[in-house]
């Protein structure tokens, strides 16, 4: 079977909200995984479209998250990063190839990010926020790990400069691919005895509030389908 997808690399949906698959490409082949091709379809041709902030299917098809960011990868790294010469994607699609030298490969670029639930210490709140940029539900607290940091320097680093509050006990929960920004997200518990900040953050964030499991169900939440969505019903069911 073929998927499409289009230059925005969005795919096309059903009325269920599920990928379609097609028997045949209508357009040049991307990359392949597992059982199906994807191939690049005009935008104008895909009548209603789906993207990974609003399916949540694609939870449910991890091969569908992974041509979707080797797709992304070989439209944004179309140049050798190191000669500048242009790269070929031969199938499958996953690396790119110096046509003028045999041995130089380029792996697909994967950006790690860190994202984690902060426990109020001594009580069953957590800390949720609402970021400048998407302020229409809570989340936690996430960002991009700098060169020469371990994950848990990014999480105890990004959680005083995001709330000016300082967290410990920082342990590796679990991760998801985001290929929306072809990012790998890796998810951390960590506890604080900061009830507020204590420090000047940077202003990434429009609102920070402590959450019991009693407000939870009054609030906007991160949507299902992503690692905070998870990790907060986890906390909230008391997994």
């Amino acid at each position: 079977m073929f998927l499409p997808i289009t230059e925005t690399n969005r795919v096309p949906v059903d009325s269920q909200g599920a990928p379609v698959l097609v028997a045949g490409p209508t357009g040049p082949i991307l990359v392949e995984v597992g059982a199906f091709q994807a191939f690049s379809m005009p935008e104008e041709q895909a009548k209603v479209l789906g993207t990974l902030r609003d399916a949540t299917f694609f939870a449910d098809h991890p091969e569908i998250l992974k041509a979707r960011h080797l797709v992304r990868n070989r439209r944004e790294l179309r140049f050798d990063p190191r000669t500048g010469r242009e790269l070929e994607y031969p199938a499958p699609g996953v690396v790119g190839r110096d046509a003028h030298n045999e041995h130089r490969i380029v792996f697909p670029r994967l950006d790690p990010a860190v994202i984690g639930i902060i426990h109020l210490a001594g009580t069953d709140k957590i800390l949720l926020a609402k970021n400048r940029m998407r302020n229409s539900f809570y989340s936690l607290i996430a960002g991009y790990v700098d060169a020469g940091e371990n994950l848990e320097e990014a999480f105890t680093r990004e959680a005083l400069e995001e709330t000016g509050m300082r967290v410990r006990e920082v342990r590796y929960w679990g991760s998801q691919p985001w290929p929306p920004s072809g990012s790998l997200m890796v998810g951390f518990s960590a506890v604080t005895d900061d009830v507020r900040a204590v420090c000047d953050t940077d202003g990434e964030l429009e609102e920070t509030r402590w959450v019991s499991r009693a407000e939870l169900p009054e609030l906007t939440i991160a949507r299902k389908g992503s690692i905070a969505h998870t990790m907060i019903m986890e906390w909230y069911h008391g997994e």
